[in-house]
């Protein structure tokens, strides 16, 4: 599968309409048809995923909660009771429910941001504040998580070989 990267400032119409970048359209596996699943995300923002991408998280973790847990249940429930499923249309426009739209705050711009294997979308002053977050602690987030992983060489023919590091 093709993956979700880049930053892009849209405007979003009175319908709540709003286009998906051409790059992310393209990014969509065959098998969603071009069907997406809008939900809450994190800091206020929206999470957008192919519909076949969600089939998999739904048909994955989510079923192994525990509803017999309170947080299990409480996520369990929030995760589907806000799901939206949406589509395409002729001009690559999704229309975004209102109560998504008064969560995150999107009113007549907003940004729509790669995360890999699914794309966000936040108004404008959050995007701005979770770059800012961001850029203030790029060292120690790459110190605690890069680190913590192996990272192929991209002309390795072996997974073994690594970029080197800093000690």
């Amino acid at each position: 599968m093709k993956k979700f990267f880049g930053h892009f400032l849209y405007s979003v119409d009175h319908k709540g309409r709003v286009a998906i970048p051409n790059c992310f359209r393209k990014a969509l596996p065959q098998e969603s048809n071009g069907r997406l699943v809008l939900n809450k995300g994190h800091d206020r923002t929206l999470s957008i995923h192919p519909l076949s991408v969600w089939e998999k998280v739904v048909g994955g973790a989510l079923p192994k909660l525990s509803v017999n847990k309170r947080e299990s249940r409480n996520l369990l429930w929030g995760m589907a009771a806000n799901a939206s499923e949406v589509v395409l249309d002729a001009q690559g426009r999704i229309s975004i429910p209102k109560e998504l739209l008064d969560y995150a705050g999107i009113t007549n711009q907003v940004v729509i941001f790669g995360a890999i294997t699914y794309f966000v979308m936040a108004n404008p002053e959050t995007y701005e504040k979770l770059q800012k977050e961001f850029e203030e602690n790029y060292e120690k987030y790459a110190s605690d998580l890069l680190d913590s992983i192996e990272i192929p060489s991209a002309d390795s023919s072996s997974s073994n070989d690594l970029i080197p590091r800093d000690e």
